[in-house]
């Protein structure tokens, strides 16, 4: 995914990464990561999943973007990477590292520390599920 271009720059939809291509930040949607070349009208955008979720809706909407950006000349991908909240990584995952050119003991070291973060992120939640910060009213 990262051959032929070594311009490539990184965002994600958190306050310190606010870099979205100004493409993306036109549309209503923040996808979580987007990878994108400054020299080329490619985007890549990456959306984390969580299997149990009930985000059926927005995955359509981002293929809809998709097509939008296509018919403005960029060639655009939706990467759903799905991991579960018991730590369990999909083969999702593992695509998407070897396409970024993450291969061997350091796919295997990546893999294995976003099970433990799904994992612990999950443990933290559920420690804390009778806390009123964590409800609507």
């Amino acid at each position: 995914m990262l051959d032929g271009c070594d311009d490539w720059v990184f965002s994600a939809d958190l306050p310190e990464w606010e870099r979205h291509p100004d493409v993306i930040r036109k549309s209503a949607l923040r996808p979580d990561i987007v990878i994108h070349p400054a020299s080329t009208q490619q985007i890549n955008m990456v959306e984390l999943t969580v299997p149990y979720e009930s985000r059926i809706e927005e995955a359509h909407a981002f293929k809809d973007v998709t097509k939008e950006l296509k018919k403005d000349g960029y060639e655009a991908k939706v990467m759903p990477v799905e991991i579960g909240g018991r730590g369990f990584v999909g083969s999702s995952a593992y695509g998407l590292l070897s396409k970024l050119s993450i291969c061997g003991n350091l796919r295997t070291k990546a893999l294995g520390l976003l099970a433990e973060t799904a994992e612990n992120s999950s443990r933290w939640i559920w420690s804390r599920s009778n806390e009123s910060l964590l409800h609507k009213d």
